[in-house]
This record gives C-alpha cells, sequence and structure tokens, in this order.
C-alpha cells in the first residue's frame, strides 16, 4: 500500500502540472512507492509524468523549474521525476526525456532533456506494472511492454553505475531485485528482493547487513569489498541466464 503523505503529494504535484500543461496524459508513481518499502528516511519518491507533446527548451526549463518549487515538501529523502512524451512511454525509442528533476542532494538539480537516459527503461517497464496511476488512465493503456533482454541489459548497467556511485545497501538490494527478475520474471520492491534471495541463502551476511540497514534495524551497511563482491557475483549470474 503506497504511504498517504506520498499520495497526497503526488496529488498536488499532479494538479500543479494540469494547470502546466493541457496536454498532460497521466502522472504515475513508481519505485518504492509503487512496489513497497518505502521507507521515509531512506527513500525517494518516484515519479514519471507522461505529456503528449515535446516542446522547446526553454518550455522544458519552465516545467522543471515549476516542479522543483512544487516538490519542496516531498516526503522521503526527495523527488526523483521524469517528464517524457507518450511516444516515449509507448517505445522507448531512444529513450529520451523532456526534463528529468532531483531534489535528493542539497539543492534541486533541474536537467533538460535531449540526451538519452537508459533508466527510463526500467522506470518504464516498473510503470507498465506496478504503478499508482495519480493522474491519467490506468500504466498498462500509457506504457508499452519492454523486452526481458532489453530490461536485463539496462539492469547490468543500473549495477555497474551503483558498483561506482551508489550506498552499498542501495547496491547489494538491487542487485537481489535484478537476479528475481532475471530468474522470474519478477518485480519487486529492494526489500522483498533481499527476502528472496534469502530463502535461499538464508546466512548470507551481505544480504543479512543489506538488509537491516534498510529497515533501519543497524548503522552498519555492507562493507565497499564485500558488496563489489557480492553484485559482481550476481552480474556474473546475470550474463548466464
Amino acid at each position: 500500500m503506497t504511504a498517504p503523505v506520498v499520495l497526497d503529494f503526488a496529488r498536488d504535484l499532479a494538479a500543479v502540472l494540469a494547470e502546466l500543461r493541457s496536454d498532460l496524459v497521466g502522472v504515475y508513481l513508481h519505485g518504492s512507492a509503487a512496489l513497497g518499502g518505502f521507507v521515509p528516511a531512506r527513500s525517494d519518491v518516484d515519479i514519471l509524468v507522461v505529456v503528449e507533446e515535446s516542446s522547446d527548451a526553454e518550455g522544458r526549463r519552465k516545467l522543471g523549474e515549476a516542479i522543483a518549487a512544487a516538490a519542496r515538501d516531498c516526503p522521503g529523502v526527495g523527488l526523483e521525476l521524469s517528464v517524457i512524451t507518450a511516444a516515449t512511454a509507448r517505445e522507448l525509442g531512444s529513450c529520451q526525456y523532456e526534463v528529468h528533476v532531483n531534489t535528493t542532494g542539497t539543492e534541486a538539480a533541474v536537467v533538460i532533456g535531449g540526451d538519452s537516459d537508459t533508466d527510463l527503461i526500467l522506470h518504464c517497464a516498473v510503470c507498465r506494472a506496478h504503478a499508482v496511476a495519480v493522474a491519467g488512465p490506468p500504466a498498462e493503456q500509457v506504457f508499452g511492454e519492454v523486452s526481458r533482454d532489453r530490461i536485463v541489459r539496462a539492469t547490468l548497467d543500473e549495477l555497474d553505475w551503483a558498483l561506482e556511485h551508489a550506498p552499498t545497501t542501495y547496491a547489494v538490494l538491487n542487485a537481489c531485485r535484478a537476479l528475481r527478475f532475471a530468474v522470474e520474471g519478477i518485480q519487486c520492491s529492494k526489500v522483498e528482493a533481499a527476502g528472496w534471495y534469502l530463502e535461499r541463502h538464508p546466512d548470507n551476511p551481505v544480504v543479512l547487513s543489506a538488509l537491516a540497514a534498510q529497515r533501519g534495524d543497524s548503522a552498519e551497511p555492507p562493507g565497499a569489498d564485500e558488496a563489489k563482491d557480492f553484485v559482481r557475483g550476481v552480474t556474473s549470474q546475470l550474463v548466464s541466464l
């Protein structure tokens, strides 16, 4: 169940977007808010916004700045949001976005689109299967199917990024989630994925440590070397499956 405070925030943001864009198609919650495992002290709010038409750079900038301003009271550690066109939601194509807004840092970041973002492969796949439609039609009517191979390739890129840039808890739990999808075709939260992994490997200390840190039961996340070894092991399994 999505936390009421997250739903209220997303609905308020959807109202702002509806005033800004007459071609708004929908606003979709994904990530931990939709999959479960949202922890206010550690989770961000993930949203995909779909509009019918692309706009010029100035229009994208104004839209991004308005979203950042509306996100000042975002629950959790902040907002991570991308605006994409309906065509991108259906087909992904080159994975271009209109604007990306991230308020999880000390200052809000507004990035004008134009470049491709392969993270959209994973975000759109999760949205199609699990998104909460805050505004607009059900997600399966907006987001096209994404092939298993494309999801796995994007997952491998995400795991490589996590090894270099993400906290060890995120990297380990995301690896569990990637492995479950590759084995069973099931998308789930990081916490649920850790539980799935531990059912098969009950004494794995790296996953146990990551899960405890994610839940707030322990302040000690997995060590960097142990996390890298675990993620690299999962990556090898993904390549061979």
